[in-house]
């Protein structure tokens, strides 16, 4: 892959990457000199061959297999932008078995030619393959002369024990310098420790030219018995080729994802691991500390997309969005999708970390360019989060955790970049933090709920007031909801938090003796999917003796669309015993008329994004007067969420709605201050409905 501008831009990246590619020259033309040497010590061996007993008809017709094997693309099995399998080495021992090792190594050698030249393969590449494979090939014939084994030493009635292990053995350093030579190479072109291609399944391919290498003493073996025998191991051939084809894939897609063609969680933490191996082998100067770049990428906005165009245009975004990535990241850079649409980018950094920051900002620039998706054109936003080695950690986990941490501060910052340790690290929380410090918090009375009240638009008095969340953690202080709501509902941690929210919310409204005020309580698309919440809800009403039809459950749109008939048979089973629903943001989700059709509600909340508008904008006065025309038609409740000013109030008042909440009427506030509240407002409902005089509370 060239290099992109951003990597041009980039001088001492782009010096590394000179030295990388000098260090293959020089390694290939390394390999190559071996070859020749080798070559010359065949030349030793061939001289000493009676090559009249060689079955020349038997090694034209596997000369010629082995180059269909190398050149044909239905024998070729590829893995990955480089990996590849072919039948070729056993048609390749087998020609050496034949009695010719000088005469093999130039047939492999230029079927390996041929090949790479067919696939366009550059030079450097297309000399290392024909090396490597001849070189091996002549290291195995070696092997086999010293064994007596030269020549055609199948065409003889019996071999002994000691030459069998002989073949053995020539079969074995066949397989050994192969691989070594190619794991290298790997190596050095992605600057890790040999380790790590070795564990990323590459290991099963050598397995599978295993497989293949053995099967070349059985065909030559054959062919000089009957060459009646071919048809039958053609067949045995095919299957051994089949079965090795079958383990590579299997090893492929163990670190690599399907839909994208890029590694893995697996093949990330693999090379992750190898590149700080490497790191830690050769730290970089103490000018540049900055050795290793992670970042992880998560994509904004994406269960929208799959939400409104479906599952199968998520797919497609995710597979154009990889193949994007691929196109514009820095050379050497390693791309990986982590699950969902998370993904994650491994790159070499040797400049500042300040350098390295701006680098990451022009890439998702590049990435955030507008992408063809089955046809049309989408945009999707993103959120990175970088952490850096050995600057801020050393190993995979803390470099992935910190990264984390960094990502989730710019999703919730919506600052685009963020670099682990630029702001002040000690209220900061990655996902997998936050997760564990809120499930301590349901269990260590962390949690507590705010409560804002609901004021009948008629009367003035609040007929109801909505419980909210809030959590004080001991040493970070206030953590707001937005923060880690959204998490716990991938999780099962929201089963507990809304058993506590439902709890203590009707427990408090018991205490507060006011048969006319009724409870709202906000469940999550988690809570729909569960069978077994609409037992809970009843028996906690039972348990406190509060009648159900005071208490109301607010569900958003995409709530319900997440799982239509689930929602909709526990909706169904809650309103039978006398509980009211309320739809909540209304307006803003993807089937709101459908919602209205399918679903049997008692409220819906016209979202607070039209309700401040509506004393400004056309179009929003006219949606808001719709919606509460067509509630009122259909014999349901309107509540305008977000009036803040006396003009909404009087505006929503004189259009027809039932219900109001906001800061002008009452900000949420806790359960002793409630009281106080309910109370001032008793006595004073009617004078402040008259002189329109709500008082903004002080946030707490």
């Amino acid at each position: 892959m060239p290099p992109t501008a951003m990597n041009n831009t980039h001088p001492v990246s782009h010096l590394r990457d000179r030295v990388r590619e000098r260090r293959v020259e020089v390694y290939v033309g390394a390999v190559a000199i071996a070859n020749l040497l080798v070559a010359l010590a065949v030349v030793r061996v061939e001289v000493r061959i009676d090559h009249r007993d060689v079955n020349w008809w038997a090694f034209g017709v596997f000369a010629a297999l082995l180059l269909l094997a190398e050149t044909k693309q239905s024998f070729v099995l590829r893995f990955g932008e480089e990996g590849e399998i072919t039948p070729g080495w056993a048609f390749a021992f087998a020609l050496v078995l034949l009695g010719s090792p000088l005469l093999a190594m130039l047939c492999i050698a230029t079927a390996s030619v041929i090949a790479d030249l067919l696939a366009h393969k550059r030079a450097t590449k297309i000399i290392f393959n024909a090396s490597q494979v001849s070189l091996s090939l002549g290291l195995g014939a070696l092997v086999l002369a010293v064994a007596g084994l030269s020549g055609p030493a199948l065409n003889r009635g019996s071999i002994s024990f000691a030459q069998s292990l002989g073949m053995v053995a020539g079969g074995c350093t066949v397989l050994v310098t192969s691989a070594l030579l190619l794991f290298l190479v790997m190596a050095i072109v992605r600057n890790v420790n040999v380790r790590v291609p070795i564990r990323e399944g590459s290991m099963t391919s050598v397995s599978a030219d295993g497989a293949l290498l053995a099967v070349a003493p059985i065909l030559v073996i054959a062919v000089n018995f009957s060459l009646l025998l071919l048809p039958m191991l053609a067949v045995t051939s095919f299957i051994v080729f089949t079965s090795a084809r079958q383990a590579v894939r299997q090893a492929y897609a163990a670190s690599h994802d399907p839909l994208t063609g890029l590694i893995n969680r697996i093949g990330f933490d693999n090379n992750l691991t190898g590149r700080l191996v490497s790191l830690n082998e050769s730290p970089v100067g103490d000018g540049s500390p900055v050795g290793l770049v992670v970042l992880l990428i998560d994509l904004d906005g994406f269960k929208e997309v799959n939400d409104r165009l479906g599952h199968a245009t998520g797919d497609a975004l995710l597979s154009a969005f990889a193949k994007h990535m691929e196109r514009v990241i820095p050379a050497n850079a390693v791309p990986a999708r982590l699950g969902g649409d998370e993904f994650a980018i491994l790159i070499d950094g040797t400049a500042s970390i300040e350098r390295e920051t701006m680098l990451v900002h022009e890439l998702r620039d590049r990435l955030s360019q507008t992408l063809n998706v089955n046809g049309f054109p989408l945009t999707i936003g993103m959120s990175i989060g970088v952490a850096c080695a050995p600057l801020h950690a050393s190993t995979p986990e803390e470099l992935l955790s910190f990264a984390d941490v960094a990502m989730y501060r710019a999703k919730r910052c919506r600052t685009g970049v963020e670099v682990y340790g630029c702001t002040g690290e000690a209220r900061e929380h990655g996902r997998i933090g936050l997760l564990a410090a809120l499930s301590d918090a349901v269990t260590n009375d962390q949690l507590s709920l705010a409560y804002q009240p609901q004021v009948n638009m008629t009367t003035g008095r609040c007929d109801t007031v909505e419980a909210l969340i809030r959590w004080q953690h001991p040493t970070l202080g206030a953590i707001a909801p937005s923060e880690f709501i959204a998490i716990a509902e991938h999780t099962d941690l929201i089963g507990p938090i809304t058993e506590f929210v439902l709890q203590r919310a009707v427990e408090d409204i018991v205490s507060l003796r006011d048969p006319d005020i009724s409870v709202a309580v906000n469940i999550s698309a988690r809570n729909l999917q569960d069978r077994h919440f609409s037992d809970l809800v009843l028996a906690t009403l039972a348990r406190n003796h509060l009648p159900a039809n005071r208490l109301e459950l607010e569900i958003t749109e995409s709530a319900l669309a997440s799982d239509p008939e689930c929602g909709r048979f526990l909706i169904d089973a809650l309103r039978s015993q006398g509980v009211r629903i309320a739809i909540d943001d209304f307006g803003t989700g993807y089937s709101s008329f459908a919602s209205l059709r399918d679903v049997e509600v008692d409220r819906i909340k016209i979202d607070r994004s039209f309700v401040s508008r509506v004393t400004t904008g056309v179009k929003d006065e006219v949606l808001v007067r719709s919606l509460i025309r067509l509630s009122a038609e259909l014999g349901l409740q309107t509540v305008a969420e977000g009036i803040e000013d006396v003009a909404a109030w009087d505006m929503l008042s004189l259009l027809g709605c039932d219900v109001g909440q906001g800061y002008l009427l009452g900000r949420p506030m806790p359960f002793a201050d409630l009281t106080v509240w309910l109370a001032r407002q008793a006595t004073t409902a009617e004078q402040q409905l008259a002189t329109r005089g709500w008082s903004v509370e002080v946030d707490r």
